[in-house]
């Protein structure tokens, strides 16, 4: 078990959700910390399929978008 700080403004809706679904304020916390980092793990594997395909289109002649929108004639400033 740890012991966090939350504002309590934050904990005060925190308290009306987890009462408006039946449950308690520590499933509810408990949930949403699952939620986040199985996000967190996701936003990891698409970072490294971005960069895998990156890798890719460079090895075939491939420019970042940046500068391939750059190179059109009346993108620069």
């Amino acid at each position: 078990m740890k012991t966090l700080s939350v504002d309590d403004g934050l904990y005060g809706a925190m308290e009306a959700a987890a009462a408006r679904d039946g449950r308690s304020v520590q499933e509810l916390i408990t949930e949403a910390i699952g939620v986040w980092l199985e996000d967190a793990s996701l936003d990891d594997a698409d970072y490294a399929l971005i960069e895998l395909a990156r890798a890719e289109a460079n090895e075939q002649g491939g420019v970042e978008f940046e500068a391939f929108f750059d190179s059109l004639p009346g993108t620069r400033d």
